[in-house]
C-alpha cells in the first residue's frame, strides 16, 4: 500500500525531493501540496513552511518533518494539535554548516576582512600572521551542529569553549552552561559563533550587554537565527570599537532590506542564509526513517519538545 507525503516549501525543489525519496521507497508517494487531490490520503508532511490553509486540512496526518535544523519558520500554534514534529539534521547539513563556520572564522582570524577593506582603499599594511593560541573561539549552542563545529575548530588548533543551556561533554572543549556562566564564557572569547536554537530564553542574547563582556575587538558570527541578534546594538558596538567585525547569515527580516544600516558597515559581511544546505540525495534517508516512525506511532529522530521550543 502506498503512503502519501505532502511537500511544501518555497525554497526547495519538490521534484528533487520526490525523486530522492521515491527512488528509495516506491511505496511512498511524495506530492507537492498544489497537486494533492485527496487530503485524507496524506499521512506525513515534509515542509519548510506549511502550504496556504495550513496542515489542518489533512485529517490523517501522523507526523511533520521540518525541512530545516530549526523550526522558527513554523508557527507552532497553527500546526495540528497532537501531531508530532521533528527537525531535520543530516550529514549534508552538518558538513555545510561546519564548512561555513570554519571559513568565516578563518576570515576574521587571518584578517582577510581587514585586508579586503585595505585593498579597496589601496592601503598596503603588513601584519604578522596571528597565533591560533591567541584566538579563542566560543561556540554558543552545543547540539549536533554546534558540537561538530567545536570539534572541528579544536582539531584545527583553536582554543574552543562552548556555552549552552546545560553542560556538554565535547572532547577538547571547555563547557559553560546557564545564565550564571555566560559572562565568563563571553569574556574568554576573541570570536563568538552562534548556533543556538531560538527560544524565548535565547532571543536577543547577542546584545550590547554581551558585546561589553567580550574581549575588546572581538568578532561575532551568527548562523543561528536572526532573532538572536539585536542588530542596532551590534552596529553601535562596532562603531564604538567594542566589536571589530561580524559575519551574519541570518536576520530579523529576510531578505535583509536594501536600506538596512547593516549594509553600510564595511566590517560586516552579509550572506543570504546560506550557511547550511540539505542535499535531498543524502537527507532522504532521514526523512524516510522519520516517516516510518511516525506511521508506526514511534518517536521521530530529532523530535521537537514543544515545551522547550526545539
Amino acid at each position: 500500500m502506498k503512503r502519501t507525503i505532502v511537500f511544501s516549501s518555497d525554497l526547495d525543489d519538490p521534484r528533487a525531493w520526490a525523486e530522492a525519496v521515491m527512488s528509495r521507497r516506491p511505496d511512498l508517494v511524495m506530492t507537492d501540496w498544489r497537486e494533492i487531490e485527496d487530503p485524507a490520503a496524506v499521512e506525513f508532511a515534509l515542509v519548510w513552511k506549511p502550504p496556504p490553509g495550513g496542515l489542518g486540512r489533512y485529517p490523517n496526518l501522523k507526523g511533520i518533518q521540518s525541512l530545516g535544523a530549526g523550526i522558527n519558520q513554523l508557527n507552532l500554534a497553527e500546526l495540528p494539535a497532537g501531531v508530532p514534529l521533528a527537525r531535520l539534521v543530516d550529514p549534508s547539513l552538518t558538513e555545510t554548516m561546519v564548512d561555513y563556520a570554519v571559513a568565516a572564522i578563518y576570515r576574521h582570524f587571518r584578517g582577510f576582512d581587514r585586508h579586503e577593506r585595505q585593498t579597496r582603499a589601496r592601503i598596503w599594511a603588513y601584519a604578522a600572521p596571528p597565533s591560533k593560541g591567541d584566538f579563542p573561539v566560543g561556540v554558543m549552542g552545543l547540539g549536533v551542529l554546534g558540537s561538530a563545529i567545536a570539534r572541528q575548530l579544536h582539531d584545527l588548533g583553536f582554543p574552543v569553549t562552548g556555552w549552552s543551556r546545560r553542560h556538554h561533554d565535547v572532547e577538547g572543549v571547555k563547557s559553560f552552561a546557564g545564565t550564571g556562566e555566560l559572562p565568563d564564557f563571553l569574556a574568554s572569547c576573541a570570536l563568538v559563533i552562534n548556533v543556538l536554537a531560538l527560544t524565548p530564553e535565547t532571543a536577543g542574547i547577542l546584545c550590547a550587554g554581551a558585546f561589553d563582556l567580550m574581549r575588546k575587538g572581538a568578532y561575532v558570527v551568527n548562523i543561528g537565527r536572526g532573532g538572536h541578534l539585536v542588530e542596532p546594538e551590534l552596529i553601535a558596538a562596532i562603531e564604538a570599537g567594542r566589536i571589530a567585525g561580524a559575519t551574519l547569515d541570518v536576520f530579523a527580516e529576510e531578505p535583509l532590506p536594501a536600506d538596512s544600516p547593516i549594509y553600510r558597515r564595511p566590517e560586516i559581511l552579509v550572506t543570504p542564509h546560506v550557511a547550511g544546505g540539505i542535499a535531498p540525495s543524502v537527507a532522504a534517508l532521514a526523512v524516510i526513517e522519520n516517516c516510518d516512525r511516525a506511521l508506526r506511532g514511534e518517536t521521530m529522530i530529532n523530535a521537537v519538545d514543544l515545551a522547550r521550543g526545539y
